[in-house]
């Protein structure tokens, strides 16, 4: 980390509530420490009937910042500026600080798109099934329908996960299925858990059971912690590709570095910075 902090030093954060537990700063620190930027990143905790008197603070001080639960919808309102993909996913999780003025936009989609492109997997043509109904799950249903995927919405709440379809197919015009979580039979290329079920310390639950798996190419969960959740240990038995969501993560605050620095990443650094964030959740890193 960059510890000659000076009058110059840039500061960047990431905002939420909770903010604690955090890895973003682990590795925009560690990132801009390799690409000699100097500047800091570093988590602040502000609870939602904060964020008013906390812009002022933000605008005058900050460089640049990413935002998290439960902001990304809210901020929007204080913004100067706001890039046409944010717009569409009507969530914002990174602020450029540009001569006070506040520019939103949304790297998730970003991150979900490459941590694929990391494995080379494609979506055209695929038979997708989301679970969940959340911020990252309206994310996920963007680009799925963008780049041509076939796209179910199983969730517990229909009424969630018909509001994705409207808000999608308002700008798309592809078919969305919406099904309920106990009718799901298995007829799909790709499975993505969206939503925290499986995520430590509740290791032992899966948002649907085994079974459903058969048939698919690849199962992918955007839980990280742990390692290998119920539902990628399902696809593991099944002998499919299992990805977690340690790569998206990664590529969505890449990305944010690359906005408010102009630096770009190259691959190697982007698989350094894996290693590095590995080590630091799961104790190792990868050769």
């Amino acid at each position: 980390m960059n510890h000659n902090i000076a009058g110059k030093t840039k500061i960047y954060g990431v905002i939420g509530n909770p903010i604690a537990h955090s890895l973003s700063p682990v590795f925009q620190n560690y990132i801009m420490e390799r690409k000699n930027v100097n500047g800091i990143y570093i988590p602040l905790k502000i609870s939602p009937e904060n964020l008013r008197s906390s812009i002022g603070l933000l605008r005058e001080n900050f460089t640049g910042f990413n935002v998290t639960i439960p902001h990304k919808e809210s901020i929007m309102e204080y913004l100067d500026e706001i890039d046409p993909v944010a717009l569409e996913y009507k969530a914002v999780n990174t602020v450029k600080v540009v001569g006070g003025r506040l520019i939103g936009y949304n790297t998730d989609g970003v991150g979900f798109l490459k941590s694929l492109e990391k494995y080379n997997i494609s979506l055209k043509g695929k038979r997708v099934l989301l679970l969940g109904a959340g911020g990252a799950a309206k994310v996920i249903a963007f680009e799925v329908v963008k780049h041509q995927g076939i796209l179910t919405i199983g969730n517990r709440n229909m009424s969630r996960a018909e509001d994705i379809k409207s808000e999608i197919t308002s700008h798309f015009n592809m078919p969305i299925d919406v099904i309920g979580l106990r009718d799901i039979t298995p007829s799909y290329d790709i499975v993505i858990n969206s939503t925290s079920v499986g995520m430590a310390p509740d290791t032992e639950k899966s948002i649907v059971d085994s079974y459903i798996l058969e048939g698919a190419n690849l199962v992918y969960d955007i839980v990280y912690n742990p390692r290998e959740t119920k539902l990628l240990k399902y696809g593991r038995g099944h002998g499919i590709m299992a990805i977690n969501g340690l790569s998206m993560l990664i590529y969505q605050g890449l990305k944010s570095f690359e906005i408010w620095t102009g630096e770009r990443v190259n691959p190697e650094e982007a698989d350094k910075t894996h290693q590095v964030l590995e080590k630091a959740i799961y104790g190792e890193g990868i050769i």
